[in-house]
């Protein structure tokens, strides 16, 4: 049995060795041997510093392919073959700090306005408040080229984030190779305008100016060449009102919008109307505003002074509603600042279906026609723009209408029709004479039929007021209207001036800013500034003067007041012949009396 098992043995060396000449063959033929395939491998991120992220332009080493194992001796016995070890798993490497983030917005919603990206390097391991890296910092860096870093970063610093309106940063040139760092600094009014600033090893400090934006180069320096340039600019400004502290300053302005008493909508294309007004009365800029949807910032409103934020809230996750929060924050740029928060409760509706009832009301009193028609109740429809509401009511109330653009986008009402409805126009007296004073041209256009752009003046057209004290600084394609909405179709003759449009049209026509009034709703609202009287004519002794109240904005007179004569002033100058001669020290008139 022995013997047996011997010569049986050998015989399988023979076939193994045989095997092998064969495969060792095969690949000089073009064929596969087909042999096992290795167990994948985990790959690991390569080890990086802290602070530090993986370079993009470096791909990782890729980890050598194993050797395929070596076919074993055949056993006595067919085995089963061992289950390979698992290979070990890479240790994972430290996680990378986070720069430092901007602060949050205090309360629950989060300020989206995370300062820009400046545009050089950064070190995002200082390290307390001394920023003198330690010698392994440089160490922990991948890249061997000279570059700067700094923890210097463009955005906005507020007053109570510094003492004494000093910045204390770091920089430095790493792998420096004997190149050096130079630090420039520019404002308008500290010492250190304009001059490198002194470093202490490798910290700085710098002197802000309040309210303007402070510009900070960094070069690097071989010899006398600038081989590298990086620039950051820093807004240093008051700090600005939030939900812990809704008002800072001792005149924080006002906010109006149009979510008083709104606690919930359906309307999935909310427009927000906001408005932000000094203590001067001055309406703050769009810059000075922010308003955000659940933390995140709403930009790029339309209108002017009263901005309109375009809301679209998002279909709710459970259920058919959803609770949403919009805050506001404005400031005048002298260290006063307002914050006001809103919860609004948005309930689902499909798109197409009724959200609930508007008014359309078409306005011609520019024309001295008044409301010529009744208010006409249209409903409201999800997602509809308000295009489809005008259509709607000029159809009802019998004209017909031309418009360039689409319902859906660009819709602008050119031209409404209908037989003989402008037979007779009368366009106010007092406002026919501002349209002459402003110096408009005009057209002379006239059509018994139908009422338009460029008709009588270069300024006419159409508009449209939600609430009839505003106007949109949007087409009508892009608006969406609410529940309870009472949107006014207004005909101007002088780009808007004449019905309080004017600020919505952004443009500088004329040689008027206002018209210091509105002719609207049927009537001629009067928005003169009056003065104080002025003389316009000095009373003598014998007739009355005048004085007039004048319009501090257009110059218009409001009135005029007599002002008495102030009568003689009889001085005794001479006696003669029995009699005392008397004359008026103003006017040199002379009368005479006997002497008693």
């Amino acid at each position: 049995m022995k013997n047996r098992k011997t010569y049986l043995l050998r015989g399988l060396l023979v076939l193994l060795a045989a095997a092998l000449v064969l495969a060792a063959a095969l690949p000089g033929l073009g064929l596969s041997t087909g042999g096992p395939t290795p167990l994948p491998q985990a790959q690991a991120d390569p080890l990086r510093p802290e602070g530090q992220s993986q370079s993009p332009q470096t791909p990782p080493d890729q980890p050598e392919e194993p050797d395929a194992p070596q076919e074993p001796d055949t056993p006595d016995e067919p085995q089963e073959p061992e289950q390979p070890d698992t290979p070990d798993q890479p240790d994972q490497p430290d996680t990378p700090q986070d720069p430092d983030t901007p602060p949050e917005d205090p309360g629950q919603d989060p300020d989206p306005d995370a300062p820009p990206k400046d545009d050089g390097p950064r070190d995002d391991t200082p390290g307390g408040t001394d920023h003198t890296p330690g010698f392994g910092s440089a160490a922990k860096y991948i890249a061997t080229s000279p570059r700067i870093v700094t923890d210097l970063c463009s955005g906005e610093i507020t007053y109570d984030q510094l003492t004494g309106d000093t910045l204390h940063f770091y920089a430095y040139i790493l792998n420096a190779n004997g190149q050096t760092l130079k630090v420039k600094l520019r404002n308008s009014q500290t010492s250190q305008n304009g001059q490198y600033l002194t470093a202490d090893g490798w910290n700085y400090q710098a002197r802000l100016c309040r309210g303007e934006t402070n510009y900070f180069t960094l070069y690097r320096k071989d010899g006398n060449k600038t081989v590298q340039e990086v620039n950051y600019a820093i807004r240093y400004a008051a700090q600005k009102a939030d939900q812990r502290h809704p008002t800072i300053g001792d005149h924080p302005p006002t906010i109006v919008t149009n979510l008083e008493g709104v606690t919930e909508t359906t309307n999935r294309n909310f427009t927000l109307t906001v408005q932000a007004t000094a203590y001067t009365g001055r309406s703050l800029p769009e810059s000075n505003i922010q308003v955000y949807l659940d933390g995140k910032r709403v930009l790029q409103p339309t209108g002017n002074p009263v901005f309109e934020y375009q809301l679209r809230f998002p279909d709710p996750f459970s259920g058919d509603s959803e609770a949403h929060t919009i805050s506001i924050r404005a400031w005048d740029g002298q260290g006063n600042s307002r914050y006001v928060s809103y919860r609004i409760i948005y309930r689902f509706v499909d798109t197409g279906d009724v959200i609930g009832t508007a008014y359309v009301v078409l306005d011609i009193t520019t024309m001295g026609m008044g409301l010529p028609e009744e208010p006409f109740a249209v409903q409201v429809r999800q997602n509809v723009p308000a295009s489809y509401a005008v259509m709607e009511a000029l159809e009802e109330w019998g004209y017909e209408y031309e418009y360039s653009g689409s319902p859906d986008v660009g819709f602008y009402l050119r031209r409404i029709s209908r037989a003989g409805f402008m037979d007779y126009p009368d366009i106010p007296e007092n406002l026919w004479a501002k349209i002459l004073r402003d110096g408009l041209n005009l057209t002379g256009q006239h059509d018994p039929d139908s009422l338009g752009e460029f008709d009588y003046t270069q300024g006419s057209g159409w508009m449209y007021s939600i609430g009839g004290q505003t106007y949109a600084g949007k087409g009508l394609s892009n608006y969406f209207l609410s529940s309870g909405d009472t949107l006014y179709l207004r005909f101007t003759l002088a780009y808007g001036k004449d019905i309080g449009g004017y600020d919505a049209t952004g443009g500088n026509y004329g040689a008027l800013s206002t018209y210091c009034g509105r002719w609207i709703n049927g009537q001629y609202i009067d928005e003169h500034r009056w003065g104080q009287p002025q003389q316009t004519t000095a009373p003598d002794c014998t007739h009355p003067g005048q004085a007039a109240v004048t319009c501090q904005v257009c110059g218009d007179v409001c009135q005029t007041q007599e002002i008495p004569a102030l009568g003689h002033d009889f001085q005794e100058t001479e006696r003669r012949d029995g009699v005392i001669i008397y004359t008026c020290s103003r006017c040199g008139e002379r009368k005479e009396e006997p002497i008693p």
